[in-house]
């Protein structure tokens, strides 16, 4: 990365600089001190990676001529190619930091996760949301970058603030809000199954509001009801209300449409007993002595 953004830096056109930005974080690996929140961690990172493609996008960057030069003679113009160049230090720092810990770290250490090692829904996101990335970028980097590991929380959070706060000062500089919101919408369009579309939520909380938003949206036109007016459970009898789905299942399914209402005004369970009022997709369930699966994140359980 050096390279890229040292000798070379002050020859890139201001579109060139920014797509070289978006494509950095391509060159980014977890170390495996990550395993507890890996997931969640890449899925963020794939929120920013969008959220300025997202914002390049909305001000055409690749095709507005103030930005094809690496001179720019508006102070907006300027502005952008600063922040810009901002970015590029934060990763180059960040970067510095990954090696300087590489240097006294036992080998064993050094192990980085890859996306096989994710969960099959969050997979599937992790690639569409890179496959969005990519349709963004008019050309590839005019480098090849090596890819270097991030092995603390530490970095990997200043890196996800520093550059999550220098966006929104892009989005201040230029605001294309509406234009914003409706490539967010068109973002999730492929994303059609709860569990994926709760994770997205979940992860774009406070790095990605507009995302967020366009998330809940679209969680709210599912047609899926789970109700239970009055629920009285004693000794060790559980009620769930809210839907399951196996990986298995989830694996094998490219979306998935929920149409179902289930509902119930009372609910009395004792002793042992165990009420789900939902659907259950494959595989064993919540109840289910061999094995405990996920509760979603849209049940409640009593």
């Amino acid at each position: 990365m050096a390279e890229v953004f040292g000798t070379f830096a002050g020859a890139l056109s201001v579109a060139a600089l920014f797509n070289n930005c978006v494509d950095c974080f391509e060159y980014i690996q977890l170390g495996r001190h990550f395993a507890l929140d890996f997931e969640r961690c890449l899925l963020k990172l794939d929120i920013i990676k969008i959220r300025l493609g997202r914002w390049g996008q909305a001000v055409a960057i690749n095709d507005n001529l103030c930005f094809a030069t690496d001179s720019p003679d508006g102070v907006a113009a300027r502005q952008v190619q600063a922040i810009l160049e901002e970015i590029v230090l934060l990763f180059q720092t960040v970067q510095k930091s990954s090696k300087r810990y590489k240097i006294g770290a036992e080998q064993e250490n050094l192990a980085c996760l890859e996306d096989k090692d994710m969960p099959p829904v969050l997979r599937r996101l992790h690639s569409r949301l890179g496959a969005v990335a990519r349709q963004r970028q008019k050309q590839t980097s005019l480098f090849k970058k090596a890819a270097w590991a991030l092995y603390d929380a530490k970095n990997f959070d200043k890196l996800v603030k520093e550059i999550t706060g220098l966006v929104e000062s892009l989005e201040k500089l230029h605001p294309v809000e509406t234009t914003r919101r409706r490539l967010a919408e068109m973002e999730i369009e492929v994303v059609d199954d709860e569990p994926s579309l709760l994770a997205l939520q979940d992860v774009a909380a406070g790095t990605d509001s507009v995302l967020s938003e366009a998330v809940a949206q679209k969680i709210e036109g599912i047609a899926v009801r789970n109700y239970a007016k009055d629920i009285k459970n004693t000794e060790s009898a559980r009620v769930l209300v809210g839907n399951e789905w196996a990986e298995s299942v989830l694996a094998r399914c490219t979306t998935i449409s929920e149409r179902t209402e289930n509902t119930a005004d009372s609910v009395a369970a004792k002793g042992a007993s165990r009420v789900q009022i939902g659907n259950r997709y494959g595989g064993r369930g919540f109840f289910d002595d061999q094995g405990v699966t996920e509760v979603k994140r849209d049940t409640k359980l009593s």
